[in-house]
């Protein structure tokens, strides 16, 4: 039995890329494959254009668009050709992007962790840090213990909400106290010496 002509690549508008059918034979019964270089030529520039907005960067997105493009290859050939090839290239291209993101914010949070400079620092710094800690902890002591503990909450990340529930107060009442807990630690702490 002779099989039908396709049209030619060329005369398919983009949006129609054809799923080609091969022999039929027993074991195939069920088996698509897609015309990958029509594919190819049918969304390489749209697909280019979304990897280069989602990585901003030219040699990446050609990258990931030959890896979609590889892996399409690799489906088609085993048989499994998505069913709408456009939508299958944009999800393959958007989670190849966010995997390529991961990893360069993984690699850099552990470079920056390898490349740290030595703890060890000259004495006027250690001696400086420990002057200013020592001002704080005489200033905070100085505070009534509601205003101290606000503040204390505040610096390790609590927020309004949870530092009233805390001290038993309200949002307003715990915002003004904070405000004030504030304006007070800075006179404590100013270099002229006022509020002391």
């Amino acid at each position: 039995m002779k099989q039908p002509e396709q049209p030619s690549r060329a005369a398919r508008p983009p949006h129609e890329v054809a799923l080609v059918r091969p022999t039929v034979s027993a074991r195939d019964v069920g088996s698509v494959q897609l015309d990958v270089v029509a594919v190819h030529e049918a969304y390489r520039l749209e697909l280019y254009g979304f990897l280069l907005h989602a990585t901003r960067e030219r040699e990446a997105a050609e990258d990931l668009l030959q890896e979609v493009f590889l892996r399409l290859v690799r489906e088609n050939a085993a048989g499994r050709a998505p069913s709408d090839p456009r939508a299958w290239l944009y999800r393959v291209g958007a989670n190849l992007a966010a995997s390529r993101g991961r990893r360069r914010t993984v690699a850099a949070r552990w470079l920056r962790s390898r490349t740290t400079p030595d703890p060890v620092e000259p004495p006027e710094t250690e001696y400086l840090r420990e002057e200013r800690n020592s001002e704080l902890h005489h200033a905070l002591g100085r505070m009534n213990p509601d205003a101290r503990v606000a503040l204390l909450l505040a610096g390790h990340g609590f927020s309004g909400p949870e530092i009233g529930r805390a001290l038993g107060r309200s949002d307003g009442a715990t915002r003004v106290l904070l405000y004030r807990a504030r304006v007070r630690l800075r006179e404590l702490l100013a270099p002229d010496g006022a509020g002391r």
